[in-house]
């Protein structure tokens, strides 16, 4: 009888012990392999730099791209102006065809917008109006 008890604790503790080994791996492969890091938590970055205020509308390039395309199911469709960004930028949404999809709005630095009338794979590009500074902002 107290061999039995034995048994299933010792089961118990190779189960949790194997359940920990596993979530522990997956998880630095998660964290370290870019491939799979990018595919689950897709983001890319743009950084804008005005020499001076301007009332024209300027093209954004993501990771060098004029477009962006929310190909991905983990996309969240949002825009952030990171906390280190010098002040407000005004952002608005083209189609492919050159369409106005989203009228403009403004970010505050430190704050996002939702961007959740985008649809999937569809190519957008990004226009920003902004006051004098450096900018960067992010789309997750």
């Amino acid at each position: 009888m107290a061999n039995s008890r034995f048994k299933k604790i010792g089961l118990f503790s190779t189960f949790f012990v194997t359940l920990t080994i596993i979530l522990t791996c997956s998880y630095q492969v998660y964290q370290n392999v870019e491939t799979i890091h990018n595919y689950f938590s897709p983001k890319t970055t743009s950084i804008l730099s005005f020499e001076k205020e301007t009332d024209e509308w300027k093209s954004i390039k993501f990771d060098g791209k004029d477009s962006l395309s929310f190909d991905s199911l983990f996309w969240n469709k949002k825009i952030i102006n990171t906390a280190n960004s010098e002040g407000n930028v005004f952002v608005r949404v083209k189609n492919d065809k050159g369409d106005i999809v989203i009228n403009e709005f403004q970010i505050s630095p430190g704050t996002g917008k939702n961007l959740d009338e985008l649809i999937k794979d569809q190519q957008y590009f990004f226009e920003v109006k902004a006051e004098r500074g450096q900018f960067i902002i992010n789309a997750i």
